[in-house]
């Protein structure tokens, strides 16, 4: 006769009543799981951006652009660029006023700045500047040396850190207004303007850029850390603030060097 070694009925129902607990527990679980390990919500970067002014509804002592820090140390060479680039009168041919200005000085400043979605990029306007900055997103690096062609906003590549977009920029050509302001010779300057040295960039410049939405999506926050090792000693970083601006329209602008000033001699 066959003898039979089951488990008892009697003897399985603790075991199943374990189990059965067990998985109600684990499901209770899982969600908490999933929304510790959910990647952070991207920040809504996209739409048109003003610099915040003392006089806006936004203005808030948050959102005060923070200075260089620390304080910029020149090299050799980048001491004598700011030198020359601060001179007044017309014996250096310095770019005009019409020139683009650096990668990191795009987004900020009076005129407004859109930022799109592109294909696989990020596109971004600046109203009185007449070149883009096109951000790659598709995972790519930078070209190598050899391969790289350098432009007014150089080469810019972009991820996502959780909520901030992190944008890479090399290959600049140098030859852009300084991270500041204008050069001497493009514009109206005086001496009281220039006891504030220029801050040039040379074609070595690394930029990294840090962009995050605060204030519940009315504030863009960017912070900008500028590595140059050709005009300065060590790296500094700023931090700018700009407002979402729905009710503005990125306009047409031309602009066109005066060549009055040199004709005349001042």
């Amino acid at each position: 006769m066959a003898t039979s070694i089951g488990i008892h009925s009697g003897a399985l129902r603790p075991l199943r009543s374990a189990l059965i607990a067990a998985l109600v527990g684990l499901s209770l679980l899982l969600p908490a799981a999933q929304a510790a390990t959910a990647p952070a919500k991207k920040s809504d970067i996209f739409g048109v951006w003003l610099s915040i002014a003392t006089n806006s509804t936004n203005f808030d002592p948050r959102w005060a652009n923070t200075p260089y820090l620390p304080a910029p140390e020149f090299t050799a060479w980048g001491a004598e660029q700011s030198r020359q680039q601060g001179r007044l009168g017309v014996e250096l041919p310095t770019p005009g006023a019409c020139q683009p200005v650096n990668a990191s000085a795009f987004v900020g400043g009076l005129f407004p700045t859109q930022i799109l979605q592109g294909h696989n990029q990020i596109v971004m306007l600046n109203e009185w500047v007449a070149v883009p900055r096109r951000i790659y997103m598709d995972g790519r690096g930078h070209p190598p040396a050899e391969d790289m062609l350098p432009t007014w906003q150089g080469h810019s590549i972009g991820h996502w850190e959780g909520d901030t977009l992190v944008v890479d920029t090399i290959g600049t050509n140098g030859r852009s207004r300084p991270i500041n302001g204008y050069f001497a010779n493009s514009v109206n300057a005086t001496s009281a303007s220039l006891k504030v040295p220029r801050l040039p960039a040379s074609d070595q410049m690394h930029l990294i850029e840090r962009f995050r939405v605060v204030d519940k999506g009315k504030v863009l926050e960017v912070t900008k850390q500028v590595i140059d090792p050709k005009t300065y000693k060590q790296p500094f970083s700023s931090t700018v603030y700009m407002e979402r601006r729905p009710d503005v329209d990125m306009q047409e602008y031309y602009c066109d060097d005066n060549e009055r000033t040199k004709d005349e001699g001042h």
